[in-house]
C-alpha cells in the first residue's frame, strides 16, 4: 500500500505553517503528532506516515522549516510549541500520541506539559527531556554542515539556527515530564553520535516511575538510518501495549 499524503497548512501561530497528514479513510486510535529535528522537512517521513496507516499520523514543518514560513524572529522553543498546538488544532486533534525526534523534543515536550490530557503517550527520540542551551557563535558552523546527505543550505535559511541558537537555554523538564503520568518512551541508537547513553536511559527510567527505554541497533543519532522505520515500530508497538486501543 503506497499512501499519498495529504498537504496542509495553517498559519494560527502568525506565520505559515506546512504539515503533512497520512488521511486515512477510516482512522484506527488516536492520532500521533510527529516532531521531527532541527532541520527536518515533512517529505522526509513519508514512509513513517505510511508505516503508521490505519492510524492518523501527521509530522510538522515548524517554522523555518521546509515549506514553512521562516519570519526574521521569533524562534525560541515557546514559539516552536506555538507551530505544532496550531497543527494540533487545524488538524482536528482531540487526544493524541506525540512522538519526538532529536531538537523537536524541546518543542514538542512545551506542547505536552502546556496541556497533558490532550496527551496520550510521549516517545522521544534520542534527545533528553528538555531544552539544551546552545551557543550562537556555532550557528555559521551549521551551516557548513550536512545532514542526510543535503548540505544545510539545501535545508534550512541561514538566519534560523542563529535565532534558535540565540533563544535557547538550558532546561531539564525530566520531573515535569514524569509529574504527568504520561506513559513515556525513550530511545537512542548503539552507534557513535548519539546524544544518550545507557547510562542516561537508566537515569531516566529512575526518574520518571512507568518509563521505558530502547536502543536501536545500528542506529546513530538519526534514529531513522539505517532502518528509517526501527523508531517508529518502537513506538508503535509502546502505543499497543502502554495505551491499548488507543
Amino acid at each position: 500500500m503506497t499512501v499519498t499524503a495529504r498537504e496542509g497548512w495553517t498559519d494560527r501561530s502568525g506565520p505559515r505553517i506546512r504539515f503533512l497528514d497520512n488521511a486515512p479513510a477510516e482512522p484506527v486510535g488516536l492520532p500521533l503528532l510527529l516532531s521531527p529535528g532541527f532541520t527536518d522537512h515533512a517529505d522526509e517521513y513519508l514512509a513513517v506516515l505510511e508505516f503508521f496507516v490505519p492510524r492518523r499520523a501527521v509530522v510538522v514543518e515548524v517554522r523555518g522549516r521546509g515549506g514553512s514560513e521562516a519570519p526574521d524572529d521569533g524562534y525560541s522553543a515557546a514559539a516552536h510549541a506555538e507551530d505544532l498546538r496550531a497543527v494540533v488544532d487545524e488538524a482536528g486533534f482531540d487526544r493524541f500520541h506525540l512522538m519526538t525526534f532529536s531538537r523537536g523534543t524541546t518543542w514538542g515536550l512545551d506542547l505536552a506539559l502546556g496541556d497533558p490530557d490532550r496527551v496520550a503517550t510521549v516517545s522521544i527520540g534520542d534527545y533528553p527531556p528538555g531544552e539544551i542551551a546552545l551557543d550562537e557563535q556555532r550557528a555559521d558552523d551549521i551551516m557548513t554542515s550536512r545532514f542526510r546527505g543535503r548540505p544545510m543550505p539545501d535545508r534550512i535559511p541561514s538566519h534560523v539556527p542563529a535565532a534558535v541558537f540565540r533563544s535557547s537555554h538550558d532546561r531539564d523538564l525530566t520531573d515535569v515530564l514524569a509529574a504527568t503520568a504520561i506513559p513515556v518512551l525513550i530511545a537512542t541508537g548503539t552507534e557513535a553520535g548519539c546524544l544518550l547513553d545507557v547510562a542516561a536511559l537508566a537515569e531516566y527510567e529512575t526518574r520518571i516511575p512507568g518509563s521505558e527505554t530502547v536502543v536501536i541497533a545500528g542506529a546513530a543519532h538519526d534514529l531513522f538510518r539505517p532502518d528509517r522505520l526501527a523508531y517508529p515500530r518502537a513506538v508503535a508497538d509502546f502505543i499497543t501495549r502502554r495505551a491499548p486501543g488507543r
